[in-house]
């Protein structure tokens, strides 16, 4: 995966939290919510699947990402509670949860944020996929030109 693929996955990923907040906010706010596009566990929804998956799989040795986790709990273990509340009939009890819910995804989306400017920061040979694609335009290139020594410099 290069950076360019990696930034469009981890953005995805965000974006999809963004989603399953407005729907803990709809559900708040009394509309039906079917429990798929809001589940309870941070396993379970959009970002978890990323997070626990591709994202571990790309990212998971950077502390950036590692600390992500954390609010990412906390945020579902905030939502466990208004979504039992709402079950048992005390949205009125909920609403003030919510606001701890958004502070949390607001931390959340901060976190991802600096995640994001890692990865951008990141030199393109992190990528396999970058030396994948100089050792082709390498391979074309004649070894002894100049050429072939700024493409192999640029790749280290």
């Amino acid at each position: 995966m290069n950076k360019a693929d990696l930034l469009r996955v981890t953005r995805k990923a965000k974006s999809s939290h963004i989603r399953w907040r407005a729907y803990a906010q709809a559900l708040v706010a009394g509309l039906d919510v079917p429990v798929d596009n809001a589940p309870v566990s941070h396993l379970s929804c959009g970002f978890g699947k990323w997070y626990y998956g591709e994202g571990a799989r790309h990212l998971g040795h950077l502390d950036v990402y590692r600390n992500i986790e954390t609010p990412h709990e906390i945020l579902h273990d905030i939502y466990g509670c208004i979504h039992a509340l709402i079950d048992d009939g005390k949205t009125e009890a909920a609403t003030p949860m919510l606001e701890q819910l958004i502070g949390v995804s607001r931390t959340l989306l901060d976190a991802i944020q600096l995640l994001d400017r890692e990865v951008m920061a990141m030199p393109d040979r992190h990528f396999p996929d970058h030396a994948a694609i100089h050792a082709g335009h390498m391979a074309e290139i004649p070894a002894g030109s100049s050429g072939f020594r700024a493409l192999q410099a640029k790749a280290r």
